[in-house]
This record gives structure tokens, sequence and C-alpha cells, in this order.
């Protein structure tokens, strides 16, 4: 009874807050400024894509049908947005993610045919409003308008430059390595904070010591990005790292996150076949994490703040605001986001997914890119890792 009560309440809820919620006026997409030659940071407005704005509307479109190529017309309230995607998410993972067919003798989630209809979707609104289904960034193709304006283009670095930016890129991807020494002192803090009265269980210290750890460890490797590449690295008017809350986000998340599970869900067996022996490989630290010992909610949700939180936002400011940007110094674009994406999968440490999250990262930025928010990949990666908690909770 509970159960079906939850599925209703989910299904009416998108469909409650639309009634409620006040029509909003539509936004026309403006032409990009023209970019300068340095510093290299090129804008576009929040709405993806100004090239639409060019194109010529059919006569049975208004003008301003082009100004967004997601899905729906889009929200730019962030209660709103966050209420709907908070439904869709759990509708995916209560329901989508549970269900399954028999497809040529093997079965096929409902969440990997939801993923695929919405990569299916958007590539057929792309094709009838610019007239191609994958912007010319992507396939390498030529175009006349540039979708990725929004993306640092650092091909005029001077060498010295792209000297530094290999070093912050290897000290990023080194860093974590280096802090494993620092384990005592990290387990004398932790153990000093159970001295003074914190309330901590022995099922809970391994999600509190990863709290502390990565705490330290993302504030150090921020700082010294920051330190390396400008003072306003995360400021106001950020060359690197754009990122709005009150904008269309809704439909880059929710569709983004489906179709990177489905190509992740597709990818995972490929991967499985290269490494058989790799098939029944021990669980990874994240999994270990939603399941403490006790069972206890309360483990379970200091456990979740690192791999829910904390590492969305890091993870993101590192793979996509810096390290995909940092690599079309030498790389096209393109090349630019497989590196990245390889580098995302490899740094996970797993070589039993090294392929699926290495094409994860490579969504991911594909939506970085297309989106020009970094909101979007960060709320997709949180969504990631939540779910692994969310289905130990919910015993899914």
């Amino acid at each position: 009874m509970c159960r079906a009560a939850l599925v209703c309440t989910l299904l009416l809820a998108p469909a409650a807050a639309a009634l409620v919620l006040p029509a909003l006026p539509r936004r026309r997409a403006v032409a990009v400024r023209a970019q300068p030659s340095r510093p290299v940071a090129r804008r576009c407005e929040p709405c993806l894509c100004a090239e639409a704005a060019t194109a010529a509307p059919s006569p049975d479109e208004p003008a301003e049908a082009g100004a967004w190529l997601w899905g729906p017309k889009p929200l730019e309230a962030v209660l709103p947005q966050a209420v709907l995607c908070l439904a869709g998410y759990l509708v995916h993972v209560c329901i989508l993610s549970r269900r399954s067919f028999t497809l040529a003798g093997r079965a096929l989630g409902w969440d990997t045919l939801v993923g695929l209809g919405v990569i299916g979707v958007a590539a057929r609104r792309r094709k009838r409003l610019l007239g191609r289904a994958v912007p010319p960034w992507l396939d390498g193709s030529s175009g006349t308008a540039d979708e990725a304006s929004s993306v640092l283009d650092l091909s005029s670095a001077t060498d010295a430059e792209k000297w530094e930016l290999l070093t912050t890129g290897v000290l990023l991807l080194a860093a974590p390595f280096g802090f494993m020494y620092l384990a005592p002192l990290f387990n004398a803090v932790l153990y000093s904070l159970v001295l003074v009265g914190v309330p901590l269980t022995k099922a809970a210290m391994p999600g509190a010591r990863l709290l502390i750890e990565q705490s330290t460890l993302y504030t150090c490797l921020l700082r010294m990005v920051a330190s390396r590449h400008g003072p306003r690295f995360f400021g106001k008017g950020s060359a690197w790292v754009r990122m709005r809350l009150r904008g269309p986000w809704l439909w880059p998340v929710l569709g983004g996150y489906a179709a990177s599970l489905a190509m992740f869900n597709l990818v995972e067996p490929i991967n499985q076949a290269l490494l058989p022996h790799l098939a029944f490989a021990a669980e990874g630290p994240v999994a270990k994490l939603a399941n403490p010992a006790d069972k206890s909610a309360v483990a379970l949700l200091i456990a979740a703040i690192t791999p829910c939180v904390g590492a969305p936002l890091y993870e993101e400011l590192q793979s996509r605001a810096f390290l995909l940007q940092a690599m079309t110094a030498v790389l096209p674009l393109r090349g630019a986001l497989l590196a990245s994406g390889v580098l995302f999968g490899a740094q996970h440490m797993q070589v039993g997914l090294l392929l699926p999250l290495s094409v994860t990262g490579f969504v991911w930025g594909v939506l970085y890119v297309g989106s020009g928010n970094l909101l979007v990949p960060i709320l997709i990666h949180a969504l990631w890792n939540t779910r692994v908690f969310l289905g130990s909770y919910l015993g899914l």
C-alpha cells in the first residue's frame, strides 16, 4: 500500500506542479558576442544555443521557437525545477531502474530504453531546429556557428602557459596518492573528535574519516588551482567556471542523467567481455560506504555526504571546469572531451569499470559544453552517486 501511494505521488507531482506554477515568458536567443583574442573565454547565453537565433523560423513556429534545444519550454525558477527534478529522479530510480524486458534473449532495463529515447529525441529536435543532429564541435565537421562558445579555447596559449596548465593537471591527478601518506593524521583527528564527545559510532567512522580527508584534499587543491590560474577562478565573471543556479537546467539534468546511465549500462557488458576476470571484482568504495555495518540511517547519512555532495562539486570542477578546458591548449575540443573522459574513468581506479566510467565522463563533458553551465554535470553526478545510497536505504 505504501509503495502504491509513493508511486502515485511521484507520478502526480509533476502534473500538480505544472498546474500551480505560473507561466514563464519565453526568452529570445541573442547572437554570441565576438570573441576577444585574449583572454580566450568566450560567452554564450544560458539557453543554449545562440546559433538558433540565426536560423530562419519555420512558417508554423514563432520566431523564438529555436531558442531552446533540450525539450519543452524551459523553467527558470529554482524551486519548481528542483521539485520536478526530484520527482523525475525518484520515478527513474524507484520504477524504471527496477523494470526490464527481454530483447533478443538479453534483458534490457526500462531505464536504458528511456535514456536511449532521450538521446534520440534530442537528436531529432536538434535536426529539426538546426539542420544537424550532432554539433560540429563533436563530430569534427565544418560549421559556421560555434555552439561551444561557452568553453575556453586555449589553443593560442604560450608555451609557458601550456607548461603551467600541464603541471597543474599533474598535481590534481597525483595529489590524492600523496594524501594516502597522511592517513595517520586524519585518524588522529577523527579519534580526537570522539574523545571530545562527538557521537560517532564504529559504523559511522569510515564515512566521517572520508569526509575529513576529502574536504582537506579538495580545499587544498582548489586553492592551488586558484592561486596558479587567477584569484577569480571561482568568482563572478570567472573565465573558467561558469555556473548558474537560476536558469533552465531541469531538462539537461534529467535528460543527461537518463542518457548517461543508458550509455553506462550498454558499455559495461563490453568492459566485462574484455576483462572477464574482473566481472566479480570486489565492490567499489562508494558501494561499501552505502552499506554500513549497523545499517543505521545516521551512519548512511554521514557516509553519503562526501560522495553525494563533495565529490560532485570537486570532480566536476577538476574534470570539466579545469582539465577539459586546459586540454584545449593542445587538443581540439572533441579530443579534449575524449581525453578528459578517459582521465575521469582512470582516476576512479576501478579497472572493471574503466570503459563505462570513461564514457560517462565523456557524456558529462558534452553536457557541460552544450549547456555552458557547470551546474548540469554537478547535479547529474550528485544524482548518480545518491542512487547508490538511496537504493541501500530503501532496499531497492
